[in-house]
């Protein structure tokens, strides 16, 4: 009788610890869901703020060169180390506007230049989506790989239909390579640039001079 009492207290004790595991299990799991769905929170709220004060900043502008400073020196103070090269098209032919950060690649845009052609922009706009180093390069982007393995570098166009506006251009050292987020914040304010420098070639050159 004793013998039996303590295997069904064993037994019970086993199912006890075993319940025990499986709670612990599941509250670990709950705990971890939280935590990600609170750090998806933070991120989502990051990027809106990164939205709105980039918008804050290009409201009002009316000219191609104040809005390409403007967008060039926003980003390169608000995302770590980033350069970057602004193009915009004007008449067929593309405008290029460069913000560095890192004097360790002032040699870039002389390098990189060159091949920031029209077609490789209306290339670049026809994707709608992040463009890679690789993708570029598929595009027609011949810059020196000597040159292409010191820098981490990608390219977003300003529109996807109609006419090629433009693109940007953002690379850093490769020991610091460019993030998915990072890319990903860029990308989220391009319609915004698009629409700014659509509504600026819309308007007669004498509305801009008078203000309006």
């Amino acid at each position: 009788m004793k013998e039996e009492r303590n295997i069904r207290l064993r037994q019970l004790v086993h199912k006890l610890n075993k319940v025990k595991r499986s709670q612990k299990k599941q509250i670990d799991m709950l705990c971890n869901d939280i935590l990600k769905s609170h750090s998806e929170f933070i991120g989502h709220i990051k990027n809106f703020q990164f939205a709105a004060d980039f918008y804050e900043n290009i409201l009002g502008i009316n000219n191609s060169e104040q809005l390409a400073k403007n967008v060039g020196e926003y980003f390169t103070e608000n995302l770590d180390e980033v350069n970057m090269a602004i193009v915009f098209m004007s008449a067929g032919k593309p405008q290029i506007y460069i913000y560095s950060m890192d004097s360790n690649l002032d040699n870039i845009p002389k390098q990189i230049g060159p091949y920031l052609s029209p077609r490789l922009v209306q290339l670049v706009c026809q994707t709608g989506q992040v463009c890679s180093v690789d993708q570029l390069c598929e595009m027609g982007f011949f810059a020196s790989p000597a040159i292409l393995k010191k820098i981490s570098l990608a390219a977003i166009g300003l529109n996807k239909a109609g006419p090629a506006l433009g693109m940007l251009v953002v690379y850093r050292a490769i020991e610091n390579p460019l993030t998915k987020i990072e890319l990903a914040r860029i990308a989220s304010v391009m319609p915004g640039i698009a629409t700014a420098l659509k509504n600026m070639q819309n308007v007669p050159c004498g509305a801009l001079e008078n203000g309006i």
